[in-house]
């Protein structure tokens, strides 16, 4: 399948059913107390006797949190455990899911054990099953991945779960194909199945300790042997296409794929407390997995740049429960001069954070009504599960808040605001100068709108301030990408804030009542505009509304709304743009009201609502569209300015004074007893959407009609800068760039291929007449100016096979590993004898360099096929195993010594400098 290992395949081999998994498993230690303490654990909080009935049904979960790791090398985690007991409020708590505490089995940390994950698996969940029943799985933890055993994965590689002993005592990790063997027993009793995974399956380039993040996910397990628990082949999982014809039904939402990691922070998976936000709303008619599969990812997007994945009959209603009418919230248990207010822990709740007073007998969707509230109230202090709040805004008529009333969070707490930036210390490469980043911490200071929203930092940090090449700075995001290269220090504190502020925006939900649904009624599309300037490269293909749109990169676009048909009322519609750049726009820029009325739509198409497609690449940016009341209008564009110009701007009333306050973080408890809360109902649509350069470039030639061939090869009008270290003098930077010349040329038949002695008089007279896969190699690093072996001397394929092939004394032995941006891979046919040899360029893309023969496309696509020095798309597996046909299989892999410490440093990896000038057409689109 398509989709990145993050996803993990198994899970989208099983029907999102109703599951939950909470796990508890004796420590396999020796240590006899420890066990015997275990074991009482395990009976307290995973009861396997007879399950309770409720509604005609059996509500059933299995919950799992794993954060210690009885193998030494594995890093413990601290979120899994807290993650789990708070999923297991969720579903057994006060306004949660009703599953009856005697039907939940959570195990946690060494009580989690693969032997106990699977025990309990069968009692708690299969044994007692019946159908029509409701069963919830919950893993949080660290995910991995194992060699495929079976060949049923196109990438080589399965999916594996870590239990607490996983890697020690011969227990292997617990393989996707073994998982879904289980979901299959249980699917067999129910098809009502859920399965939630906070953990992940590829690893990602976080900052490491100098972040604040951290991964759940650990190396590949190794050719451990198979014990008699695990069978060493199991049946496969069969590919995207076996969930709905072997296990309807099942539903399955996971923190991360695309290539993303599940993170977590501050001792929570960011996933997690996303879906526990989501999941705790209420209303008339019962959520869905759909609307939670459109309002959980904003919220991750808010904090960390993993993508949630949601998958499986995401219509049917949440954990089956049709009759839940009251939110997750807290109660009001004591009123005076200030509130008491008492609760579970939930996300966003500290203090700052802002909450609505609902009167206790609330039901529904009055609790997503601002009209309905009697108050609204801010938390002053906050000591375990109690807070002591003060009214900061009173409904007109309203009674005061009462005991027994019902707090719901409206907007999270200050903490949940502010974003840490590490200032890279002078002792590191690239690290600021003493003078400099206390220049940049003053200036932080002096800054308003900043100061409450940042905080620079040596220690870890969600960003991280840097010095490239050229002295000036530059910014790196969570996932360790460039995000923004500042041309002087004084643009760098407005733009910190900026990103602070986007984060602010992000946690916003919308307060439709009966009124609206957020994500459902605006619809909203990014539309290529009419006019597009000569840099536009690919092709631009429209996504359906709300969902993820791909920018070619240099295209020009503009935003469409649309209002539904069933809306009540017209709606006043704006929005911002959120960049990964920290720049934020909004719209209508020129402050005038746009209304629509239902079933109609507008283009925002003026002169400063016209954008274009820029870097940063493949960082997924945020649209938000809002709809109001015409009786509470907002300047949605003044929201991206300071506070001093918003001040200096039209009256703030309603939802726009209370956004106003809720973007200045530490002010909102010193509002006026006397300030009016927003009172109409109002709702909003996210959606995301990224640049990407080659868009396009692997799909068939234009007018063609016919699918790409298996054996399609050439990649035509390739674009390699994205893939350039910002540090030019790098020898990385200058092999991709003689490269690049030399695939330019082919591709105007320049160069074909043609094994030769190169014994003509000059180099271009080689090239013209042919050159070949293993010698386009040698000619590559020799021309780039870099030693290729002792002598320079040119290597067969034949020749660069084995540990004493003299591609040793100049490159590393990467076999085993996976490839990586110029490493080299060889191809032998052993039966045929001939051979095949390439660089690589993007190990995801599965996009390589080299001279090829034959290209398949031309019979397939019918256009004249091309031969010579590409860029090649293999597309048969995924793990570079092996190029054409299936007895061309990997021999070996050789990585230049000097790229392994070129991309180990600041400016050696791929950036943003060769991509400066991409879209300006008077410096020729930044043409190399």
């Amino acid at each position: 399948m398509s989709r990145a290992s993050c996803s993990l395949k198994w899970i989208s081999t099983v029907a999102v059913c109703s599951l939950v998994l909470w796990l508890s498993a004796c420590d396999n230690d020796d240590k006899a107390k420890t066990t015997a303490s275990t074991a009482m654990a395990s009976e307290r909080l995973c009861p396997l006797g007879e399950a309770v009935e409720s509604d005609g049904v059996r509500r059933l979960a299995l919950i799992v949190g794993v954060g210690q790791y009885k193998h030494a090398p594995v890093p413990d985690l601290i979120g899994p455990p807290n993650d789990a007991r708070r999923f297991f409020e969720l579903l057994t708590g006060r306004n949660g899911y009703g599953f009856p505490t005697e039907n939940v089995c959570m195990l946690l940390d060494e009580q989690a054990t693969t032997a106990e994950f699977k025990r309990a698996f069968d009692m708690a969940l299969v044994e007692r099953a019946r159908p029509g029943d409701l069963a919830v799985v919950f893993y949080a933890g660290h995910g991995s991945q194992r060699r495929d055993e079976n060949d049923d994965e196109s990438d080589g590689m399965d999916e594996t779960f870590m239990l607490h002993d996983a890697r020690t005592d011969n227990v292997r990790d617990l393989l996707d194909d073994e998982f879904n063997q289980m979901l299959a027993r249980l699917h067999a009793k129910t098809r009502n199945i859920t399965v939630v995974l906070d953990s992940c399956n590829s690893g990602s380039a976080t900052r490491g300790d100098a972040g604040t993040f951290v991964a759940r996910y650990f190396e590949p397990e190794g050719d451990t042997p198979a014990t008699s628990e695990t069978p060493k082949v199991l049946p496969g999982d069969g590919g995207a296409g076996w969930v709905p014809e072997t296990m309807p039904g099942l539903v399955v939402l996971t923190a991360a794929t695309d290539g993303t990691a599940a993170l977590e922070t501050g001792g929570h998976g960011i996933f997690t407390d996303a879906l526990i936000q989501v999941l705790g709303q209420a209303s008339g008619t019962a959520l869905t997995f759909a609307q939670v599969a459109r309002q959980v990812p904003p919220l991750v997007a808010a904090r960390s740049y993993q993508t949630p994945y949601f998958h499986g009959d995401l219509n049917t209603p949440v954990f089956s429960n049709q009759g839940r009418t009251r939110p997750l919230g807290w109660d009001v248990v004591a009123v005076g001069p200030a509130l008491t207010l008492s609760g579970p822990p939930l996300p966003g709740i500290g203090t700052g954070a802002e909450l609505r007073i609902y009167d206790g007998a609330v039901r529904g969707e009055d609790t997503r009504d601002p009209g309905k509230a009697k108050a609204t109230v801010i938390i002053e202090d906050m000591t375990g599960l109690n807070a002591t709040a003060r009214v900061a805004a009173a409904s007109e008529g309203a009674p005061p808040p009462d005991i027994g009333d019902l707090a719901v969070l409206v907007r999270p707490a200050d903490i949940y605001l502010k974003i840490r930036v590490r200032l890279r210390p002078s002792a590191e490469p690239g690290g600021l100068p003493s003078a400099r980043a206390d220049s940049l911490r003053r200036a932080v200071e002096a800054n308003p709108e900043a100061r409450g929203l940042v905080t620079l930092t040596e220690a870890a940090g969600d960003f991280e301030l840097a010095i490239d090449a050229s002295n000036r700075l530059l910014l790196r995001g969570p996932q360790n990408n460039v995000r923004d290269i500042y041309a002087q220090d004084s643009d760098v504190v407005n733009n910190l804030w900026q990103h602070a502020r986007q984060r602010a925006l992000l946690q916003l939900q919308g307060e439709g009542g009966a009124d609206f649904t957020d994500n459902q009624t605006l619809q909203v599309q990014l539309v290529p505009a009419l006019r597009q300037s000569p840099c536009a490269a690919g092709t631009w293909e429209q996504a359906p509304a709300n969902s993820e749109q791909v920018i070619p990169m240099c295209h020009a676009w503009h935003v469409r709304v649309a209002l539904s048909q069933d809306a009540p009322m017209p709606l006043l519609v704006g929005g911002v743009i959120l960049s990964s750049d920290g720049n934020t726009y909004g719209f209508p820029a020129d402050g005038r009201k746009v209304t629509l009325r239902p079933g109609e739509e507008v283009l925002f198409d003026n002169r400063l609502e016209t954008f274009v497609g820029k870097p940063p690449l493949n960082v997924r940016d945020q649209l938000m569209v809002f709809g109001t009341q015409e009786t509470n209008p907002v300047q949605w564009h003044l929201l991206t300015s300071t506070a001093a110009s918003r001040a200096a701007g039209p009256p703030m009333t309603g939802l726009y004074r209370a956004l106003d306050r809720y973007l200045q973080p530490g002010t909102r408890a010193a509002a006026l007893a006397d300030d009016v809360v927003e009172d109409s109902t109002w709702t909003l649509s996210t959606m995301r959407f990224r640049v990407e350069a080659n868009r396009g470039v692997l799909q068939p030639a234009a007018g063609s009609t016919r699918p790409p061939a298996p054996r399609e090869y050439t990649i035509a009008g390739f674009d390699i800068r994205p893939y350039l270290p910002d540090d030019s003098a790098t020898e990385l930077h200058r092999v991709l760039q003689l490269a690049d010349q030399l695939a330019r040329a082919s591709v105007t038949d320049g160069y074909g291929y043609k094994q030769h002695d190169w014994n003509l008089a000059t180099d271009q007279d080689n090239l013209q007449r042919g050159i070949d896969c293993s010698r386009a190699i040698w000619y590559l690093f020799t021309r780039a100016g870099l030693p290729y072996n002792r002598g320079n001397r040119y290597l067969s394929t034949e020749m660069m096979v084995g540990k004493d092939s003299p591609m040793a004394e100049a490159f590393e032995d990467c076999s085993g590993k996976s490839p990586q941006l110029g490493d080299i891979v060889v191809y032998r046919d052993d039966g045929r004898g001939d051979g095949h040899v390439v660089m690589v360029i993007d190990p995801e893309k599965r996009i390589a360099w080299g001279s090829h023969g034959w290209d398949g496309n031309g019979k397939a696509l019918n256009v004249e096929p091309d031969t010579g020095i590409e860029y090649q798309l293999i597309k048969n597996k995924q793990d570079w195993e092996r190029w054409d046909r299936a007895t061309m299989t990997r021999k070996a892999c050789w990585r230049y010594s000097a790229f392994g410490a070129e991309t180990g440093r600041l400016f050696g990896q791929p950036g943003l400098r060769a991509l400066e000038n991409a879209c300006d057409v008077r410096n020729h689109c930044g043409a190399l």
